[in-house]
């Protein structure tokens, strides 16, 4: 194979791509930092990088003002693209791996309080937006779903009968993942409304003006719309519901295995984030029920 770090990185991204089924979003976020590596070494010669002059770059990016979560992301994404070199027997070892990078902050999510998610969904449905707005607001509370998958989901991904729904997560892997009754009754509504603007054929569930799907960036312009109508005291962004609706199932249940799964979380570590947001509650569940929690003396 050669050597060329261009070629190299185009037949990283058909990896990615098709033999890793990343998603779109995640592929993209790749090629914007393996792009920016490129330019930055303005070389083609893939046997002219060694560990000093990535930690020299990845030092670079610090002295640019980018954030340690960010730095952390580009480092990922090199240490994939060298990983993958290793895999195809291009180079023998990683020279990622004794790069340091920033460390980043703990950054717990924000969580919306119940009184909060019932003042955001309560909208008076007197518009074909506003019938939208509820049901997509309704749903990603419900079903904490990710921006992405929402705006992807079509007519066929629910069942009202078994209030399921069915969606599209990372690494084009399946959920199936319960919904709200609450929920159910705002997209029964929509479902109504949008057969009067949905163009021929548009399977789409949610649409915009003109018949057609949804955009990513028009949700996330809705909520912030909601969010200042309904006088909230904070901007949020789509995550929050799905934080906010981890967290409650949390906080109810205790359950973070059951609420692993529900996020379709496959590292544990990564849905403990939100232990750290109510360690109180869950504190009080496992003194309260575990058989060990307390002496006997």
């Amino acid at each position: 194979m050669s050597n060329n770090l261009k070629q190299l990185i185009d037949k990283f991204h058909d990896y990615i791509k098709y033999e890793k089924q990343y998603s779109k979003h995640t592929t993209k976020n790749y090629l914007i930092d393996l792009k920016q590596f490129e330019v930055h070494f303005e070389t083609n010669d893939l046997s002219t990088i060694t560990t000093t002059s990535l930690q020299e770059y990845i030092s670079s990016l610090r002295k640019l003002g980018l954030d340690p979560s960010t730095i952390a992301r580009k480092k990922s994404s090199i240490s994939s693209l060298f990983n993958f070199f290793c895999k195809k027997k291009i180079i023998d070892t990683n020279p990622c791996k004794k790069i340091i990078s920033p460390k980043r902050k703990s950054k717990l999510p924000t969580v919306m309080s119940i009184t909060e998610i019932n003042q955001l969904c309560d909208i008076k449905e007197k518009s074909f937006q506003a019938i939208r707005d509820k049901a997509i607001i309704e749903l990603m509370y419900s079903s904490a779903l990710r921006l992405s998958e929402t705006s992807s989901l079509n007519l066929s991904s629910i069942d009202f009968k078994s209030k399921l729904l069915v969606v599209e997560g990372k690494g084009s892997r399946n959920r199936y993942l319960p919904v709200g009754d609450c929920a159910l009754s705002a997209v029964t509504k929509w479902i109504k409304t949008r057969e009067n603007i949905a163009v021929k054929n548009e399977i789409a569930l949610f649409l915009n003006k003109y018949g057609k799907r949804i955009s990513n960036r028009s949700i996330q312009q809705r909520i912030t719309f909601w969010c200042k109508k309904k006088s909230l005291n904070y901007v949020i962004n789509p995550h929050v519901l799905r934080h906010t609706c981890a967290t409650h199932l949390l906080e109810s249940s205790g359950d973070i295995r059951a609420v692993q799964e529900f996020l379709g979380h496959q590292d544990i570590s990564t849905t403990q984030i939100y232990t750290s947001v109510n360690f109180d509650y869950v504190k009080k569940v496992y003194d309260k029920t575990h058989p060990r929690a307390k002496s006997s003396n």
